[in-house]
């Protein structure tokens, strides 16, 4: 199943060689070594850069947030097809195509791409990847049983537009506790999350589920952790600098998980 079309004038895209090319007016784009593909009208680099993309998939392949990605994959349940909204390096989609979900993944950042293409690649699976801003999706109406968006924006009229009509919108965002002793070992004044406020109005919940255990993580897995978080982008040099006095720290992980069905 190829539900691709051209972000320039929506016609169905092919493949030919190392490239790929929409049917009516040709509009090439090339494949990556890796399999990904640049699917959008933006020119220049967007997204996560090298370094954060590093970052989060050092954490992530260590599996402390595996039991997250295990409920997100119980909540896709048996979609066939499955379009991963701000797929970063690919960890969840890999989860959700274990399940024999094929799996359709965009995100703005070309590093975050590559790294999920390899990713599937090396697991044998067949998703694709491409570089996209998930509020102009390069794929049909109504084409998705499922969208998947985790910890990234919710593009609610586009997210409706590709499901199918009676399909799911998997949320998941941060519990109140969530890295709430991550924040204690750097703040003087740790606070808990608010819940979030940006939550689709225009689709009916189905569920919502909590996921919530502790890890202890290492010393040497710290940093990386506090890289992928948004404190990284607003601590100051001086309080990040304690992590690394730190050898280990038991540390709360508190997920929401909300599932939707299109009206």
């Amino acid at each position: 199943m190829n539900i691709l079309r051209c972000p320039f004038c929506g016609s169905p895209i092919a493949r030919e060689e190392n490239s790929l090319y929409c049917e009516v007016h040709r509009h090439c784009f090339d494949i990556a070594k890796s399999g990904y593909v640049t699917l959008t009208r933006a020119s220049g680099t967007a997204g996560d850069d090298r370094d954060m993309v590093r970052a989060r998939t050092a954490f992530l392949d260590k599996g402390y947030y595996r039991p997250f990605a295990e409920a997100v994959a119980h909540a896709i349940g048996d979609a066939k097809v499955v379009i991963d909204a701000g797929c970063g390096e690919g960890y969840y989609s890999e989860a959700a195509a274990e399940r024999g979900a094929l799996v359709y993944g965009f995100d703005l950042s070309k590093y975050a791409c590559d790294k999920a293409a390899k990713r599937a690649k090396a697991a044998g699976h067949s998703s694709f990847f491409g570089v996209s801003s998930i509020f102009e999706l390069p794929v049909a109406d109504k084409s998705a049983d499922c969208v998947i968006s985790l910890f990234a924006p919710i593009a609610e009229a586009e997210f409706a537009r590709v499901l199918k009509d009676d399909g799911l919108l998997i949320v998941g965002a941060a519990g109140t506790r969530h890295l709430y002793e991550l924040k204690r070992a750097i703040y003087q004044n740790a606070y808990e999350n608010e819940g979030r406020r940006d939550l689709p109005a225009g689709f009916e919940e189905v569920c919502r589920r909590k996921v919530s255990y502790t890890f202890d993580c290492r010393g040497e897995d710290l940093k990386p952790l506090f890289m992928m978080t948004p404190y990284a982008f607003k601590t100051s040099r001086e309080d990040a600098a304690k992590l690394d006095e730190l050898t280990h720290l038991e540390i709360t992980a508190d997920f929401d998980i909300f599932v939707y069905k299109k009206r």
